[in-house]
């Protein structure tokens, strides 16, 4: 008999959050002080939303804007898509692949429980890293031609702007570097 392993299982409970009317510059600090990717949006107890360092990249930094005059509401994600406490990996990792994201906050009923990533699920359960590795490939080929988008490097797992190399989603250094091997 197979057993599943649920949301419950693999999620980091205590999922950090931020205001909405705190600065992006706030935000950033959060997350490089706790070594995470997103926080989620909560304003008394309600979750307005998400914002990730994709938001902050795309949203603030690719227009020079000075990140300590922009509030998290003006660049979040609001549509959030969550997952329920009692949900197994094999549904997260169909709803980050389908929906393009890393990220899920994981609900118990009306109450935010924590977060559940990508990397979380690739972890607990190899057998979906093809599932959410491929799909990025997928998404990033038909978005861009020689430049592949921001995210993780493949080779030296740094965010930045990402260049098809060999078959890998590499940063610019790691693609001089390679080339000089």
């Amino acid at each position: 008999m197979e057993t599943k392993v649920t949301i419950r299982d693999a999620m980091t409970p205590n999922a950090k959050t931020i205001k909405s009317d705190a600065t992006v510059a706030d935000a950033s600090k959060v997350m490089a002080d706790f070594k995470i990717g997103g926080l989620i949006v909560k304003d008394n107890s309600v979750i307005e939303g998400i914002i990730t360092e994709s938001d902050i990249i795309r949203k603030v930094v690719s227009k020079n804007l000075k990140a300590a005059n922009i509030k998290v509401k003006d660049v979040m994600t609001t549509k959030l898509i969550t997952i329920g406490i009692s949900d197994d990996l094999d549904k997260a990792a169909k709803i980050m692949a389908k929906n393009n994201i890393r990220r899920l906050p994981v609900m118990d009923n009306d109450n935010l429980a924590g977060i559940i990533t990508s990397r979380d699920v690739i972890v607990l359960s190899p057998e979906h890293s093809t599932l959410l590795v491929e799909n990025a490939r997928i998404r990033f080929s038909a978005e861009y031609a020689s430049v592949s988008g921001t995210g993780d490097c493949e080779r030296c797992g740094n965010f930045a702007d990402l260049i098809e190399f060999n078959g890998k989603f590499i940063c610019e250094g790691c693609k001089a570097d390679m080339e000089d091997e």
